[in-house]
């Protein structure tokens, strides 16, 4: 399983927390406004975590 998630595990946590946020603004847990927030966070994640091994190999 280690090595089935190698390199994938930020990019399934963030996809959790975007499914998350949705869902605590579906059940009105959360305002509009922190749900995007979090997704703009989990996405910035996503984004660095692709950025390093690009960078890296230059």
């Amino acid at each position: 399983m280690k090595t089935y998630l190698k390199g994938k595990k930020t990019y399934v946590t963030a996809a959790l927390a975007i499914i998350a946020a949705v869902g605590s603004y579906l059940l009105d847990e959360i305002p509009t406004q922190d749900m995007i927030e979090a997704i703009f966070a989990a996405l910035t994640a996503m984004t660095i975590r692709a950025a390093i091994p690009t960078e890296a190999t230059k």
